[in-house]
């Protein structure tokens, strides 16, 4: 029943920021309300402000039988090579894309540059773009968590990219990012 409840106010919200911003095109809402709404990083502030509105959900947690292990594929690369405004990071098999921490996926699609690309506002402020990715497992706009599965990287080789503070990694300062976000 909270699900549901949940779903409604999600689809209100959506549907009032949808509202607003047609409001706006017409010229009815004088105010530019939708500037406030731009960015993923904005969502990322949305998404924190309607969590503290909700009740927390139950653990939600079942018990299985085994052991997880946890892999890191930034820990297992290969090789890294500059590429464009990132790096690319070769791998000797499929691996999923696990997420870094909390955050909101901001883009799902292709690119010229990546081919199918993923994109994460952290909310730590970081954004990582995924590229070359085999297949998605989240949609745009989807809260995750960290160790969610983003994605599956299938090629072998994965475009990775790093904005920082809305600045752009130097592809040398990559291994120290992977060391500081794996603690």
């Amino acid at each position: 029943m909270k699900a549901r409840k949940r779903w409604l106010a999600a689809l209100v919200f959506t549907a009032g920021v949808l509202g607003v911003s047609q409001l706006e095109k017409n010229g009815t809402v004088t105010r530019p309300v939708t500037q406030y709404l731009s960015t993923g990083q904005d969502f990322v502030a949305m998404k924190k402000w309607v969590a503290s509105k909700l009740e927390p959900e139950s653990n939600g947690m079942i018990q299985v039988s085994g052991e997880a292990v946890p892999v890191d594929p930034f820990a297992a690369y290969e090789s890294m090579q500059p590429y464009k405004s990132g790096v690319i990071l070769s791998y000797a098999e499929p691996l999923p894309i696990a997420a870094r921490g909390s955050g909101l996926v901001v883009f799902t699609g292709f690119t010229r540059q990546s081919g199918k690309t993923l994109t994460v506002q952290y909310d730590n402020g970081d954004e990582v773009t995924y590229g070359f990715v085999g297949s998605f497992a989240k949609l745009p706009y989807t809260a995750v968590e960290r160790g969610d599965t983003l994605g599956m990287m299938e090629e072998g080789a994965m475009y990775l990219k790093v904005k920082r503070d809305g600045l752009v990694l130097d592809p040398t300062v990559l291994p120290a990012f992977f060391e500081e976000v794996a603690e």
